[in-house]
């Protein structure tokens, strides 16, 4: 009888961890967790800022820098640099919210990226939008993670780059992937972290 009774607590205790994570993982906690942690970027609070301080025109390796300002950041900005810039914030020591912009060299498109991370380290959700004179479009992308990495949610919207009113996907349009950092160390700077 106790071993039954041990066995009822265990089952009892898995589904509701199971419950529980299923709860956290469904797309409405998701975006009231990245709503919330979102003002934490809004307010005056302590960021980090990284750097590809590499060439865009090269098809080398990346170069990922860590810079104590904005300031210093543009002033070692050599106009072929830089094309990967990100601004980090954390919470109780955990990265929470990386903020990615993305740029061809040329400057034709800017891809801007937020990604949410739980404090366990696994991605919540990615909010992207691309800007591009390829189809003169931007397109906005949600995506949303389970703690697992399964997506479970995701959007595309298709705006016109000057009127921001929805539109078609244009068929000249050229379209840039987002690129997905499931946790937060495989975030191309993860090592300077």
């Amino acid at each position: 009888m106790r071993h039954l009774s041990s066995l009822l607590i265990v089952v009892v205790a898995f589904t509701g961890a199971v419950s529980q994570t299923r709860k956290s993982d469904s797309v409405a906690s998701i975006s009231g967790y990245a709503a919330a942690i979102e003002r934490i970027t809004n307010s005056k609070s302590k960021h980090r800022i990284f750097a590809d301080v590499s060439s865009g025109y090269e098809n080398g390796p990346e170069a990922w820098k860590e810079f104590r300002s904005e300031r210093e950041r543009t002033k070692a900005e050599s106009g072929d640099n830089m094309n990967q810039i990100a601004s980090v914030w954390s919470k109780n020591g955990k990265v929470v919210v990386t903020k990615l912009s993305l740029t061809s060299p040329s400057g034709d498109w800017v891809h801007f990226i937020n990604y949410y991370y739980r404090e366990d380290g696994t991605l919540a959700k990615t909010q992207a939008q691309l800007n591009t004179f390829y189809g003169d479009v931007s397109v906005l992308r949600e995506l949303y993670f389970q703690t697992s990495g399964k997506v479970i949610r995701s959007t595309t919207r298709y705006l016109d780059l000057k009127t921001k009113k929805p539109i078609r996907k244009p068929a000249e349009f050229f379209d840039q992937e987002v690129p997905v950092y499931k946790t937060v160390s495989e975030l191309p700077f993860a090592k300077l972290l």
